[in-house]
């Protein structure tokens, strides 16, 4: 794990051309604070500043590595929280905030500011949000190493910079939904629904093959097959697990499946339940009829973009 050098901040003028990217950055840094230093220093413009009494509320959006020493955050929507080496902070526009290392122990910390639609869809997306700003990812080197990059292009400051940045900050964003989701082993992706702990190992397992394999023919007893059980245990298993049948699942997965095809492609009917693993138009459509009250084509009328 890289060591913290010299402390460093820049706050950067924001384009329109910055804006229409969709992510810009406002600011970054790094900081080193030692035992007993006041926090936060008293270096920073107006609009940033704070101190621990009255908290701050941003316009923008702000994640902070603390890669050394302990501290403690508070907001609205988390109550008091504990900071420990590993953690990155989000901040959210908007949301009233307050952190600080302890006195006795300080803390290092890699920070950027930054803002766009870009963030404010995968914030409606449910993939980030202010009641989970706390993040621990742990000490990982996918994390540092963007912060480290960014710093470098802005004191470089070459041509195309805000975009390269920015292009930072996505990968700093996706390392730490990475390493979160490898905390617990059982996370699987739900396609479009939030991803779900489920504790049954077996099961986790069987779901990450449906919503990897079930654009092809498959079965409850071929999924059965790559798994070391009989299909009778991996259903009763399943829908203890879960809440619902094997079955029910595929039809799920081919479900979304196609309906992001119809919105998003202009594919033909037969095309796309083809692609989504049904086998054949008219099965698909029946399928949706019962599933979202509307035939496939109707769905992607209502939802032509």
């Amino acid at each position: 794990m890289s060591k913290l050098g010299e402390d460093y901040f820049r706050y950067i003028p924001v384009r329109q051309r910055d804006e229409q990217w969709g992510l810009y950055v406002t600011g970054a840094g790094c900081t080193s604070i030692p035992p007993g230093r006041e926090y936060p220093p008293q270096t920073h413009p107006e609009l940033y500043q704070f101190d621990w009494t009255s908290g701050r509320t941003l316009p923008e959006y702000q994640a902070i590595y603390i890669t050394r020493g302990e501290g403690v955050f508070e907001s609205a929507p988390t109550g008091v929280q504990q900071i420990a080496p590993g953690t990155i902070i989000f901040l959210f526009p908007g949301v009233w905030h307050r952190y600080r290392p302890l006195p006795e122990a300080g803390w290092d910390e890699w920070w950027v500011g930054f803002n766009g639609e870009v963030m404010d869809r995968l914030v409606a997306r449910k993939f980030f949000a202010p009641a989970r700003a706390l993040l621990a990812t742990g000490m990982q080197k996918s994390i540092l190493a963007p912060f480290e990059s960014l710093l470098d292009r802005l004191r470089g400051e070459q041509t195309g910079f805000p975009h390269l940045i920015a292009a930072d900050v996505m990968e700093i964003l996706a390392a730490a939904s990475a390493a979160v989701e490898r905390e617990p082993a059982e996370l699987i992706s739900q396609g479009p629904r939030d991803v779900l702990a489920v504790k049954d190992r077996m099961v986790a397992e069987a779901m990450r093959l449906i919503w990897q394999q079930s654009h092809r023919p498959m079965t409850v007893e071929s999924l059965a097959r790559q798994l070391p059980i009989t299909r009778r245990s991996l259903e009763r298993r399943f829908r203890a697990a879960v809440g619902h049948g094997i079955h029910a699942e595929i039809v799920r997965c081919r479900l979304e499946r196609a309906k992001r095809l119809l919105v998003g492609t202009d594919l033909l009917l037969k095309q796309v339940a083809s692609a989504a693993g049904f086998t054949c138009a008219d099965g698909m459509s029946r399928i949706f009829r019962r599933a979202e009250g509307v035939t496939p084509l109707e769905y992607r009328r209502r939802n032509d973009r």
